[in-house]
């Protein structure tokens, strides 16, 4: 994963709770994730995962995983763990 990557204006717009600028993809790996998963159209789905690992995202994804508690949509956790398997 690179840091230099930068994130694109259509996955920016699904912060809108935050500054948009704070962003950082290493740092707030586990929300982008999150937030691409819940709210993102196919071509963020295509920069998600050519920006993570499959084994990032499935972390992420994972519900055995104690430390990871996540607010993924219960129909988006299912296609993304298809998606990500």
């Amino acid at each position: 994963m690179s840091t230099e990557k930068k994130i694109p204006f259509s996955i920016k717009k699904l912060f809108w709770d935050i500054e948009k600028d704070d962003l950082d993809i290493v740092l707030h790996k586990k929300n982008i994730i999150e937030r691409i998963i819940n709210y993102g159209i196919l071509a963020d789905w295509q920069w998600l995962s050519s920006t993570y690992s499959k084994e990032e995202i499935r972390w992420v994804l994972d519900p055995e995983n104690k430390l990871n508690r996540t607010n993924i949509r219960p129909s988006a956790l299912h296609l993304a763990s298809i998606l990500f398997r």
